[in-house]
């Protein structure tokens, strides 16, 4: 926690804070709220064994309040040693906030924080094995390309040598070295991010952080950038932790994606099991579109559940723990658009009488806006032939719902 200082919160805005910070692993690794509280929890570990550990980053119940205004409200999770680490989430979800309390960039309220196994509260900025891509790149306009991935190198103290030797060795792993005299006002958007990214990793950092870095890219080079950050991040071996609010973009680099909402974390998976089994409608919403619908338990035979929803009486599939859950009454049903069937389906269906209300064509893919009684299904089709006769506004349409493929939400 900051030393009750008038003024703003961030070290970098206030004199008198930059000075307090120099002495802070002296003078106030003991006597920080936020450290004290959580030393008998997160004692240092012994060097050699956190050398070896599996875990890049542990957050423990990590707090951080701007009035009365939780950014964090009690975080846990773990990041593993040498993942694609992305937190996601709407803007003012608490991302940012937690990866400047990683950075060293901003102190939490209370909770506990390791690095490479090693408590990292008590340690500024400069100290940490970590170092940050932001969106606005922050390159030094006065210096060229190589002298802006050469700076921490210099300021370390390194010898000539070995700071050409490593600067021209990352330049060419990120494919700028024809940029290596030119200066930032004379770089592209993409080529000033790669000589950010190049300027971060040469560094050697153990967790490399990234702000929404794709952020201010149109979206081809987003895409290009995407592919590259995903196959940079494997040859390196280096732990990313990346912060975005584009679902796509998570979804298409990530090992692990934590989603946040309101200071806390939503889920925690793969990309795949968010996808295919999201916990809560804020998950189910945000990654990919989904249909989500209200439900009553009526019976169940084995793991199939009978429930009356607005679209009718439905069949869906559960596990045991689903089931226990789904016989205390009221449900939370979703179902992905594509799962839905408008060409037959298969044996075992749900099938409902629709009526098509809008057809939009997108390329690969055809939308349709479906109503079954009161309720509105969205449903997406691939266009790969398989449909003879086209569908329009009016047209009335079977619709097939696979009991498998609706997922039990828990609010």
């Amino acid at each position: 926690m900051w030393l009750p200082i008038k003024g703003a919160r961030s070290p970098f805005l206030n004199s008198q804070r930059v000075r307090l910070l120099a002495r802070w692993p002296h003078d106030f690794a003991s006597s920080s709220p936020a450290v004290s509280a959580t030393k008998s929890a997160l004692q240092p570990s012994d060097p050699k064994l956190a050398a070896h550990s599996a875990l890049a980053v542990e957050c423990q119940h990590l707090t951080r309040r701007f009035g009365k205004i939780d950014a964090l409200a009690g975080v846990s999770l773990n990041v593993r040693r040498g993942e694609f680490f992305t937190l996601l989430g709407p803007s003012g979800c608490g991302k940012t906030t937690l990866l400047r309390i990683i950075a060293g960039l901003d102190l939490p309220d209370s909770g506990g924080l390791r690095i490479g196994g090693v408590e990292a509260l008590p340690l500024p900025a400069w100290r940490r094995p970590v170092n940050t891509v932001f969106q606005s790149y922050a390159l030094f306009p006065h210096l060229s390309v190589s002298e802006n991935i050469a700076f921490g190198l210099r300021m370390q103290r390194l010898d000539s040598h070995h700071i050409v030797r490593r600067t021209t060795s990352v330049m060419e792993l990120t494919q700028i070295m024809p940029l290596a005299g030119r200066h930032p006002n004379e770089l592209s958007g993409g080529q000033k991010q790669r000589v950010a990214l190049a300027r971060a990793i040469v560094n050697e950092p153990e967790v490399l952080l990234l702000d929404e870095p794709l952020g201010a890219l149109d979206l081809k080079l987003r895409k290009e950038l995407q592919l590259e950050l995903q196959h940079l991040q494997k040859r390196l071996g280096i732990t990313f932790i990346h912060v975005t609010h584009d679902q796509d973009e998570a979804m298409s680099m990530s090992d692990r994606i934590a989603v946040m909402s309101a200071g806390r974390v939503e889920q925690l998976g793969t990309p795949e099991e968010l996808y295919e089994q999201p916990k809560t409608r804020f998950v189910a919403q945000f990654i990919g579109a989904c249909n989500l619908f209200d439900g009553k338990f009526v019976s169940h035979t084995g793991n199939t559940v009978e429930t009356e929803t607005p679209l009718g009486l439905l069949r869906v599939e559960l596990s045991a723990a689903g089931i226990d859950l789904a016989e205390q009454g009221q449900l939370s049903l979703g179902i992905r658009p594509e799962r839905i069937s408008l060409t037959g389906g298969e044996a075992g269906d749900n099938r409902l009488l629709g009526r098509v209300e809008e057809v939009i064509f997108n390329g690969a893919e055809t939308h349709y806006r479906v109503t079954v009684d009161k309720a509105e299904l969205r449903v997406t089709e691939l266009n790969s032939g398989r449909r003879a006769i086209g569908l329009f506004p009016g047209d009335s349409v079977e619709v097939s719902v696979p009991p498998r493929n609706i997922f039990l939400l828990e609010g």
